[in-house]
C-alpha cells in the first residue's frame, strides 16, 4: 500500500470532484487498486464511500435509460454477480474477474478505471454497449473512455449497458487459476454482433468480428509472445463468435 499523505472522506458528489481535482489525489473505492499499489507515496486518498453510488437499476428510474441497466460506481463486482437483473453471462464474468475475498471489495467503478488491458468484465461492458457516467453529468462511451483516458478530477458515477442479446466468452490462461493471457467476449443483439478482447492492446478493445486480429498490436510478455497473441485472438474469437451463432 502507498503512503498516504493525507485522507479524505467527502459526503457529497461535488465534494469530490472539488478534492479531486488535486493532481496527487486518487480516488478510494474498494481499495483493491489503490491498496496494491507499491510505487507511489504521498498521495492523498479521497475515500468515496459516503457519496451514495451504490445500487443498480434496471432502467425507469435511471439515467441509463429504459431496457438499460445502470451500475453505480461502488457498487461491488460481487453484488454484480449476485444480481438478478445482470444478464447470466455478465454474472458468471463478475464471479470470475478476482478471487472472492477481493471481489467483495473491488468496485465496478474502479474496475473501469483501472484501465486493465486483461479484465474480462470490462470487455463484457464494452461489448454490451457500456456508457459511463461522471458526476459533472456527462456521458461517455466506454469505448471512448478507453481510448482517451481520465481527465484530472474526472469522478465515475455509474456504468449503464445494455443487457440483451447472447453473450459468449473464450478465453486461454497459463492455468484455470490465472488471468487469461487473451479473452474473447462476443454478443450478439437486435444492433449486430460486437467483439471485445483482453490482453491484445494496452486496453480492452473493440475488434472487427470478420477479421479479430485486424490492426491489432499485442504487447508480448513471458506469458505470451505478440504473435501468439495474436493467434489467440484469432482462435478465441472464432469459438466464441460461433457460439453465439
Amino acid at each position: 500500500m502507498p503512503l498516504a499523505a493525507a485522507y479524505f472522506r467527502p459526503e457529497t458528489v461535488e465534494e469530490a470532484s472539488n478534492l479531486l481535482g488535486e493532481s496527487n489525489r486518487v480516488a478510494l473505492a474498494g481499495g483493491t487498486v489503490v491498496n496494491a499499489d507499491r510505487t507511489h507515496s504521498g498521495i492523498e486518498v479521497v475515500d468515496l464511500q459516503s457519496l451514495g453510488l451504490g445500487g443498480i437499476d434496471a432502467g425507469g428510474g435511471s439515467a441509463a435509460g429504459a431496457g438499460r441497466v445502470s451500475i453505480g460506481a461502488m457498487v461491488t463486482l460481487a453484488a454484480v454477480a449476485d444480481s438478478e437483473v445482470i444478464p447470466d453471462a455478465v454474472r458468471t464474468i463478475a464471479r470470475a474477474e478476482l478471487p472472492s475475498t477481493l471481489r467483495s471489495r473491488a468496485t465496478i467503478g474502479g474496475t473501469v478505471a483501472s484501465f486493465d488491458a486483461d479484465s474480462v468484465l470490462v470487455a463484457a461492458l464494452l461489448a454490451h454497449d457500456a456508457e459511463v457516467s461522471f458526476a459533472d453529468g456527462s456521458t461517455q462511451p466506454l469505448q471512448d473512455m478507453l481510448a482517451n483516458g481520465l481527465d484530472v478530477g474526472a469522478l465515475i458515477t455509474a456504468v449503464d449497458f445494455d443487457p440483451t442479446g447472447t453473450t459468449a466468452t473464450a478465453s486461454t490462461a497459463r492455468t484455470p487459476a490465472d488471468v487469461p493471457i487473451v479473452a474473447a467476449v462476443a454478443r450478439s443483439s437486435a444492433a449486430g454482433t460486437t467483439l471485445a478482447l483482453t490482453g491484445v492492446a494496452d486496453t480492452v478493445v473493440l475488434a472487427n468480428p470478420e477479421d479479430p486480429a485486424a490492426g491489432l498490436q499485442p504487447p508480448g510478455d513471458f506469458r505470451g509472445s505478440i504473435p501468439y497473441r495474436r493467434s489467440l485472438a484469432t482462435t478465441l474469437a472464432e469459438r466464441a463468435l460461433k457460439e453465439i451463432q
